[in-house]
């Protein structure tokens, strides 16, 4: 029975924004000097988490920007306290929270090898046995002896993570770094990863690429709004993160207040239909699908408006797009309440889940803009008539013959 690397019971964590009355300057002057004016408002970055995570084994975090997954891992690298509750950590642990996090920028790439060493408890013979190996797998030899702060962000990540990774903590601590090196030394990190996990070390990564997570993980923890939602297996987690988001997006758009825009067009209303004009959530590939926007305009002055439908798929990454310019489809300007509608003859996406991101211009500006205003799924479907569809379940579909 594997033992507890880390236990959190009760963790809470809170913050104080602050709001101060704008007035003139010599009202603005004698609020600041006297301490008035000002009115504390306190949130939760994170809420109640009880928490165990098991040595050994491989975390993912995932939830949307603001969940608290950042503050967790602050709280347990102890750059942060917590406002309540307990933390229990069995062992040494790094941390790669931020580009550069952990690095004296005076100090070259050799000297902070060996301070980051020294934080998590290593003797310098024990560093130096390891360097070689550090410097190799950085690929930064012509640079180990150049102070830091010369380094580029890629440069950066790559020494950071050799340190972190071949230090040998107890648990080691990322927080979305790995999106800053390039594709082959990604690659590097990831059998780095499962090489470190299965010598029995714990690792917690933060990460917005479901595609890591996936090939990576065992465990997911899934944070929303600072409260911890489901713990589970990796995949059983991606999939309650997916259906939430799906869920907290059919409230009423005309209420979204995460948009931005100057206004002169919003998106009011969203529906997907079917070839017989049904509302429908889950499409089979191949089908005809038409996606209806109800468009309010609220002035004259708006003209060559220009509506994109961005397909993202559950990795985040940009799969297709729809555009009325792309097609050379103008939408006249009509003031008030109207709707449009872009009509797929045989919808092109391969078996996946979803999301849709809208963006709106009008006279050459962001007019209103909402992110994952709804998903769809893709079910197989009769795309080319002949009951298969070609594999892997990534890209698009397209027609072609052969003559």
């Amino acid at each position: 029975m594997s033992q507890t690397a880390i236990w959190i019971e009760g963790l809470s964590k809170t913050y104080q924004r602050g709001k101060t009355r704008r007035g003139d300057i010599r009202s603005s002057l004698s609020s600041w000097w006297n301490g008035l004016g000002k009115s504390k408002e306190e949130f939760y970055a994170l809420r109640d988490i009880d928490l165990t995570i098991a040595e050994g084994d491989i975390v993912g975090i995932i939830g949307p920007n603001g969940a608290g997954k950042s503050t967790l891992l602050k709280l347990l690298s102890r750059i942060t306290f917590p406002t309540k509750g307990r933390i229990t950590i069995e062992g040494t642990l790094s941390s790669m929270l931020e580009v550069g996090t952990g690095f004296h920028p005076e100090l070259t790439g050799r000297e902070n090898i060996f301070l980051n060493g020294a934080i998590i408890g290593m003797r310098r013979e024990e560093v130096s046995r390891k360097l070689d190996s550090i410097v190799s797998f950085s690929g930064l030899e012509d640079f180990l002896d150049t102070p830091v702060k010369h380094y580029s962000s890629g440069m950066y990540v790559r020494l950071a993570f050799s340190v972190a990774s071949h230090l040998e903590p107890d648990i080691l601590l990322i927080d979305e770094v790995l999106a800053v090196g390039d594709q082959e030394f990604r690659k590097k990190c990831m059998e780095k990863l499962l090489d470190v996990s299965g010598q029995g070390r714990t690792i917690l990564m933060v990460s917005h690429q479901m595609s890591y997570l996936k090939e990576l993980c065992r465990t997911g923890v899934y944070l929303h709004a600072g409260q911890m939602l489901y713990q589970g297996s990796i995949d059983d987690t991606i999939n309650h993160y997916i259906h939430h988001i799906g869920e907290s997006r059919m409230i009423n758009i005309r209420d979204r207040e995460d948009r931005r825009g100057t206004g002169q067009v919003r998106l009011t209303g969203f529906e997907l239909l079917d070839e017989k004009q049904f509302p429908v959530h889950m499409i089979a590939a191949g089908r005809p699908l038409d996606i209806k926007l109800d468009l309010e305009t609220t002035g004259n002055d708006a003209h060559n408006v220009v509506v994109h439908l961005e397909f993202y798929d559950i990795y985040g990454q940009l799969c297709f797009m729809a555009s009325n310019s792309i097609s050379n489809s103008s939408i006249p300007v009509i003031r008030g309440q109207h709707f449009r509608t872009c009509h797929f003859r045989k919808f092109p996406a391969k078996v996946n889940m979803y999301f849709i991101n809208v963006a709106i211009f009008a006279t050459q500006h962001l007019a209103d803009e909402i992110l994952n205003v709804l998903s769809v799924e893709v079910e197989p479907g009769p795309f080319y008539q002949t009951g298969k569809l070609p594999l892997p379940n990534k890209g698009f579909l397209v027609e072609y013959e052969w003559t």
